[in-house]
């Protein structure tokens, strides 16, 4: 048994089908439909002699709680916690256990037999999808304290798309841009692929195995507000640095330009690094 304890949801199968039905829901699927879609992607599981009666119980109790029990889904259950097997293996295993799994299917029996709440609302999810094209070049500029006491007042995070990051969520993903980020010389805009190709790149980690850096990462942004912020510069074919690492021990780094300590964040990564040699 992949149990932990005699709870219902002191078991990984337990947990997972409780979680992928929620899952289900908050994309939008009707009770029935992510009902029939659990159903169908755990088939083995249901199939299982042990693990089989785990997701029934499971699902008849999330579903009684959210106030969406199908009538079929609390048969399955009550079937499981009639006819004994399920039990029997676990008595097997330890007697003291039995008992106490034994009090919480009748708990649940109990549960599934009377009036459940009416249905909670389900937010359902909102998702992401970017539409920069690759290549795409956006500047933001340096306005905040820490800037100032750095001597980067008025100069200019560049922001270079060179791919897409995508986030799974759901039976969907959000996608995010994979960025490079520079920074300019001064305060003036760059104009041109030339003035963009002239700004210092920033480094965002050191790779001390190969003895490079990471400059990428992706860029985890939502908000109109702060896409209306960005000045666009071109699309352009920006030359990677040559100094990049291309093996990321910890996976990929992600960039918030929006939240409040952003700009002590990224000039951190450009003071830090921006000198430093192997």
């Amino acid at each position: 048994m992949g149990a932990w304890g005699p709870k219902i949801y002191q078991d990984d199968v337990a947990q997972d089908v409780r979680d992928e039905y929620k899952e289900l829901l908050k994309t939008g699927l009707s009770n029935e439909d992510a009902t029939q879609k659990l159903i169908k992607d755990n088939h083995y599981l249901i199939n299982d002699m042990d693990e089989g009666p785990i997701f029934w119980f499971a699902l008849a109790d999330t579903q009684w709680k959210l106030g969406r029990l199908l009538p079929e889904v609390k048969e399955k259950a009550i079937q499981y916690i009639e006819d004994g097997k399920h039990i029997k293996v676990w008595f097997e295993q330890d007697p003291k256990l039995g008992l106490k799994r034994k009090t919480a299917l009748e708990e649940l029996m109990k549960q599934l037999n009377t009036q459940m709440p009416e249905a909670k609302k389900i937010t359902p999810y909102k998702y992401f999808k970017n539409d920069w094209n690759t290549g795409d070049t956006f500047a933001y500029q340096l306005k905040g304290e820490y800037a100032k006491e750095n001597g980067l007042e008025g100069r200019y995070v560049i922001i270079h798309k060179i791919g897409d990051h995508e986030e799974k969520k759901g039976i969907d993903k959000d996608v995010f841009p994979i960025i490079y980020m520079k920074i300019t010389p001064d305060t003036n805009l760059p104009k041109n692929l030339t003035e963009v190709e002239a700004c210092e790149y920033i480094r965002i980690d050191r790779n001390f195995l190969d003895k490079k850096f990471d400059y990428t990462s992706f860029l985890w942004e939502t908000s109109n507000q702060f896409f209306n912020k960005l000045a666009y510069l071109g699309c352009y074919a920006v030359i990677p640095p040559k100094n990049e690492c291309t093996t990321r021990l910890a996976g990929i780094h992600c960039t918030i330009l929006s939240s409040k300590n952003h700009e002590r964040i990224r000039i951190g990564y450009y003071l830090s690094n921006k000198d430093f040699q192997f």
